[in-house]
Parts: C-alpha cells; sequence; structure tokens
C-alpha cells in the first residue's frame, strides 16, 4: 500500500487577498446551493480548509478545491484570512485533483469536466510526442 499524505494537518490562516481562483475549474453552483453553503458557515464555521496550490513566483495561492468557500469568504463574510492547505503538484495533477474533489461531493457538470479530462490527455500526448522528438533531455 503507498503511503497516505495528510495535508489536512498543516492547516493555515492566510490573507485572503493572497488567495485566487484557478482558471479552469467549471464547477458552478445554483443561487439556492450557494445560500446554502453561506448558511452552513454560518451555522457551524469553516469545517473544511481551502485546497491550494502555491505560486512562489506570483506569491498567491491558488485555489484547487473550495473555490465557493473562497466565494463566501470573500463576498458574504468578508473576511481578512482564511483556512488553506498545499499541495504540491503540477498544474495536470492539480486540475486532476479538482475533478476527483468534484465529483466526490457529485456537485459537477459532466461536459465541462470533459473538457479538462480532454485538455489533460492532449497535453500527456503532446509531452509524448515531444520526449519521442527531443529525447528525454526535453522538459
Amino acid at each position: 500500500m503507498s503511503e497516505i499524505d495528510f495535508p489536512v494537518l498543516n492547516v493555515k490562516m492566510v490573507d485572503i487577498d493572497k488567495v485566487e481562483a484557478n482558471d479552469y475549474n467549471p464547477n458552478k453552483v445554483a443561487p439556492p446551493e450557494m445560500q446554502l453553503l453561506k448558511h452552513s458557515i454560518e451555522e457551524d464555521g469553516y469545517t473544511q480548509p481551502i485546497v491550494t496550490y502555491y505560486d512562489k513566483e506570483r506569491d498567491k495561492y491558488i485555489v484547487v478545491d473550495g473555490f465557493h468557500r473562497y466565494r463566501c469568504a470573500k463576498e458574504y463574510f468578508n473576511l481578512k484570512q482564511i483556512p488553506i492547505v498545499t499541495i504540491d503538484k503540477d498544474l495536470e495533477n492539480r486540475m486532476a485533483s479538482t475533478i476527483r474533489h468534484n465529483r466526490a461531493r457529485g456537485t459537477h457538470q459532466i461536459i465541462d469536466m470533459s473538457h479538462i479530462v480532454l485538455t489533460l490527455t492532449e497535453k500527456r500526448m503532446d509531452r509524448k510526442r515531444n520526449i519521442r522528438a527531443f529525447g528525454n533531455g526535453f522538459r
């Protein structure tokens, strides 16, 4: 059995201005469900941190999962800081993580998710073609 990581044990509070949405997540929430999420946070607080990737070059945390919790913090509660955990994965693996998180909740849109899967497949095929053409030294 492979070793399991526990990023959830490393929750930290960060300034909300250092967090931003990714540019690939198609997950959308209808207004009634957004209100339910808002109500849930009002009643129970933040019970799950926002999963992020830390972009060192930009000094920003990019949301991998938890975009709507992030939106609630920003738009409804005007929070200055939010709880996050970070995962250290390349873009393709972050996209795959987003899909896994969305699908695990059952709140996904199949067509948009299919678009991400297609993009990942194309990137992997391009990388394989480049490796064949330029050898393992191509990065």
